[in-house]
């Protein structure tokens, strides 16, 4: 597969609420391939109130450790669904994140 690009994993740990820990967030730089989304795939996440706006594919499926953001080229995205590719890679599809870019 080519790694045509790089993104940042981000894990994000909550505040402790009433305990003063603030949360925090960790990053993990992996290669990634970045495709387009499907016309169907689009338009069905749309009924389900997504917007969905790229796949983000990684070379293996152990690079993903369950991070709920991703950063790719300064824009931060949600991860909205995962899958397992036949060569045991790893598809992301995300949606940017609007408004509190700290969302998780």
């Amino acid at each position: 597969m080519l790694k045509a690009d790089v993104c940042d994993l981000i894990q994000v740990s909550p505040a402790a609420e009433g305990v003063g820990i603030e949360r925090t967030e960790t990053r993990r730089r992996v290669y990634c391939t970045v495709r387009s989304i499907g016309m169907q795939e689009a338009y069905q996440a749309m009924g389900q109130g997504l917007a969905p706006e790229l796949k983000v594919i990684l070379a293996h499926d152990f690079e993903y450790h369950d991070e709920p953001l991703l950063e790719l080229g300064g824009k931060r995205h949600k991860i909205l669904r995962t899958y397992v590719t036949e060569d045991d890679g790893i598809e992301l599809t995300v949606q940017k994140v609007t408004g509190n870019a700290r969302e998780g």
